[in-house]
């Protein structure tokens, strides 16, 4: 990101106050810092500030702003977000790429899966993964061999089948993700 001398000059104006209000944070000394950083910050923007106000083309403003902005450090970058000439806003999300709407129901007679069914396919869910809660218990895909209920899931054909058929009045959960 290139900077403009004037932007570097409004940078080191809040670097100088930045660097001052963490000298005085940090007690005695400073705590290592240099002390006359924000005198320095002070004197270097006026000369750029004041070449920049005689001539805005002077061969010697771009070497000096750049050094004023060095001369801020980590300052600098803090300032950056302060005067909002740092950063910059993303772009909004495609609306379009949203992931097919949850399936939820009570098995009954005229439900998504009905009483003694096990399979059913969801072309809407085809390419994304399958999390399945059975009466609000998230279920595995792995079959641990004790009669505990269990899942598989396609995601090339959107074939879902759950061991231990669904049963009258089950909660079925069915989310897609990717």
């Amino acid at each position: 990101m290139s900077l403009t001398a004037l932007q570097i000059v409004s940078i080191a104006k809040i670097s100088q106050y930045l660097a001052e209000n963490d000298i005085e944070k940090k007690g005695l000394y400073g705590g290592g810092m240099d002390l006359e950083l924000p005198k320095k910050l002070y004197c270097v923007r006026e000369n750029v500030e004041w070449m920049y106000n005689q001539n805005q083309l002077d061969d010697t403003l771009f070497a000096t702003s750049t050094y004023l902005y060095a001369l801020c450090g980590k300052y600098g970058i803090q300032a950056q977000y302060i005067s909002g000439t740092g950063g910059s806003i993303a772009p909004p999300i495609n609306p379009s790429v949203f992931s097919p709407i949850p399936i939820e129901f009570l098995v009954s007679t005229s439900s998504t899966m009905v009483n003694g069914q096990s399979s059913i396919v969801i072309p809407s869910y085809v390419g994304y993964n399958l999390l399945f809660l059975r009466n609000n218990i998230p279920q595995s895909s792995v079959n641990l061999n004790d009669g505990s209920t269990y899942f598989s899931w396609d995601k090339v054909t959107g074939t879902f089948t759950c061991y231990g058929a669904a049963v009258t009045g089950e909660l079925f959960q069915l989310y897609p993700f990717m």
